[in-house]
C-alpha cells in the first residue's frame, strides 16, 4: 500500500535530521532520491545506495530561483521525471521580537516560505506535464500556534500552511496532490538548543500529553503514507505530529 517503487523524490535539507530520515525512508520504500541541500549531502546518498536505490546529492540555497531550477534540470537529467517533492529545507531562529532584525526577518521569510514556494513552483511545472505528482511541504506547529519569541518563524510556517491549501486547490485538476506535515518536537540539530536545556526541555514535556519528544522517523512515516498510493485522495490537508501539544489545553 505504502510502496514507492519506481518513483523519484526530491528531498531538500536531506543532509541530516527530518529530511535525512525522509529521504532514506523513500528510499526503503522503493523510491530514488535527490538529496538537496546547503551542507554537504552525501552521507545521506550512501545510505540510500546502500538500500539499492539511486541517488545523487544537488547543493542548493532554496531561497534562490536560479539554483532551484537547477536542482530541477540536474534531477531531469538523471532520472527524466519527479514524482514526489518535499519541502524541508528551513531555519529556526529564537529571539524577542523587538530584536529581530530586518535581515533575520527576511532570511527566515526567504529560506523557510520562499523557498518552499520556488522549489513548488519549479517542480509543478515538471508535474503539470505528466498530469501528476505528490508535493510534501514541512511546516510546523508553529504554522497552527504562536510561539513566544519566534514571530519570523511561525509567520513563515504560518505562511507555508496556506501557501499548501492554494496549491492543492489550484493543482488538483492537474493532479498533483499537495499537503503539509507539521511537526511539534522533534530531536534534531535545529533543536538541540532547546532540548540541550533541561528545565526548557521539561516545561515543554509538561505540555506533550505523550510526555515525550519526536524523532525523525515519526514525520518520515507520514511522508511515505502522503507519497503513496494510500493517500491518492488526500490534499490540501494537514497532519499535525506533535504528541498531541496543540490539542491540549
Amino acid at each position: 500500500m505504502f510502496n514507492l517503487t519506481g518513483k523519484v523524490a526530491i528531498v531538500t535539507g536531506a543532509a541530516r535530521g527530518i529530511g535525512q530520515s525522509i529521504a532514506i525512508e523513500f528510499a526503503k520504500h522503493g523510491a530514488n532520491v535527490v538529496v538537496n541541500d546547503i551542507i554537504p549531502g552525501q552521507d545521506t546518498v550512501n545510505k540510500i545506495r546502500t538500500l539499492k536505490r539511486k541517488s545523487i546529492f544537488v547543493k542548493a540555497d532554496v531561497s534562490n530561483k536560479k539554483q532551484v531550477e537547477n536542482v530541477i534540470n540536474e534531477t531531469i537529467k538523471k532520472f527524466k521525471k519527479i514524482d514526489i517533492l518535499v519541502n524541508n529545507a528551513g531555519i529556526f531562529v529564537v529571539e524577542p521580537t523587538e530584536k529581530i532584525t530586518e535581515e533575520s526577518w527576511e532570511k527566515t521569510m526567504n529560506i523557510n516560505l520562499k523557498g518552499c514556494f520556488l522549489c513548488a513552483q519549479a517542480t509543478a511545472n515538471q508535474m503539470i506535464k505528466r498530469k501528476k505528482g505528490v508535493i510534501l511541504n514541512i511546516s510546523s506547529v508553529a504554522g497552527l500556534e504562536g510561539y513566544a519569541q519566534a514571530a519570523a518563524y511561525c509567520a513563515s510556517k504560518g505562511g507555508i500552511r496556506l501557501l499548501t491549501k492554494a496549491l492543492a486547490a489550484e493543482f488538483g485538476a492537474k493532479g498533483i496532490r499537495v499537503n503539509s506535515i507539521h511537526p511539534g518536537i522533534i530531536e534534531t540539530a535545529m533543536t538541540k538548543s532547546l532540548l540541550g536545556d533541561k528545565k526548557t526541555k521539561q516545561g515543554m514535556l509538561m505540555k506533550i500529553p505523550l510526555k515525550k519528544t519526536g524523532k525523525p522517523i515519526d514525520i518520515a512515516g507520514a511522508a511515505v503514507f502522503l507519497a503513496s498510493d494510500a493517500a491518492s485522495y488526500i490534499t490540501g490537508t494537514e497532519i499535525v505530529i506533535d504528541g498531541g501539544w496543540t490539542c491540549a489545553l
